[in-house]
């Protein structure tokens, strides 16, 4: 049996999902939005078992976890609190501990794990062991090191995990996004504050996506330079004039690298952003583990709903 886990408000699970009905599979989803009643996770001798839903887990061999994390505290025990935070707590543990085991058992692709464990400094490590090239980047906490670094190069600044949001009962601040470190800038800040994430700005001919599900690559070139509001990148969206988005072929040696990065930190699905420079280089930036692919399938025709369909289907019968 075939299980998907995500929101039910997720295009690309309810196409995936149709696929999978017109294929006659064996499946069934579980939403990250309702009350998912957690029947047992057994361990009783030497049988290790899992029954959501009055599902019996022994029966699932595929699992696609494509967004969030399963719910099993009721909806009335929420909203009190400092005890509804130790439960969630104690949720967020054992919905982990049942990942983690249906890993071991199951062909599980996906991960609410790596979802919220993704850490951009670690994977751009990982991407330059597995032979990737990387922007120079640098965290400091220090004015002369930051000064030290902007010197050098034109820089730009980004978060490290999360973007701004932050709200008082007087003010609201949130995050522009990408910007260029200015050196009037700097003049006010501190001899130390709090991290700061900055790297060189990366001269670009366009930025590719890459969605990527069990080493199958999907590369699309975003032409975000022709456009000064999405110039320094192209989530700045400009709803009125879109970036021309065309598919990509990706050289199988960055292919290859990538398979290795991926094995690194241990993904099987996600998205990629990477930058093709102005002298013909490849530069990873950040991967997503859950990533956006509706757009770049439909815009590149790559129909990656059906494929992905076919490919839970596929490895469901061959386990079988």
């Amino acid at each position: 049996m075939i299980l998907l886990i995500s929101s039910k408000y997720d295009i690309t699970s309810l196409n995936v999902s149709r696929w999978l009905s017109k294929l006659k599979a064996d499946f069934f989803s579980l939403n990250t939005e309702d009350f998912n009643s957690l029947n047992s996770f057994s361990l009783l001798d030497n049988d290790i078992n899992v029954k959501i839903n009055g599902v019996d887990f022994s029966d699932v061999d595929t699992v696609w976890h494509r967004r969030g994390r399963l719910r099993h505290i009721p909806k009335e025990l929420n909203g009190l609190g400092s005890y509804s935070e130790y439960l969630k707590k104690e949720e967020d543990a054992l919905i982990k501990s049942i990942e983690l085991y249906l890993k071991s058992s199951t062909n599980y692709i996906g991960s609410y794990i790596k979802e919220v464990e993704n850490y951009k400094l670690y994977n751009l490590i990982k991407a330059k062991e597995a032979g990737l090239k990387i922007p120079k980047t640098l965290v400091t906490t220090s004015k002369s090191e930051l000064l030290d670094f902007i010197n050098n190069r034109t820089a730009i600044s980004k978060d490290i995990r999360y973007s701004v949001n932050i709200r008082t009962q007087s003010k609201y601040i949130s995050s522009i996004g990408t910007f260029i470190v200015q050196r009037d800038d700097l003049e006010l800040l501190e001899d130390n504050f709090a991290p700061i994430l900055v790297q060189e700005l990366i001269q670009k001919e366009f930025e590719i996506r890459v969605f990527f599900f069990d080493n199958t690559f999907y590369a699309m070139a975003i032409f975000s330079q022709d456009d000064e509001k999405t110039k320094l990148d192209y989530r700045n969206y400009n709803e009125e004039k879109q970036n021309r988005c065309v598919p990509f072929i990706l050289p199988n040696r960055i292919k290859n690298k990538l398979i290795a990065f991926a094995k690194k930190v241990n993904i099987r699905t996600g998205s990629i952003d990477i930058i093709y420079t102005t002298s013909g280089e490849y530069i990873f930036l950040e991967v997503n583990p859950m990533g956006q692919l509706d757009w770049v399938s439909k815009n590149c025709n790559y129909h990656i709903e059906k494929n992905i369909a076919n490919n839970l289907f596929k490895s469901r019968n061959e386990r079988n």
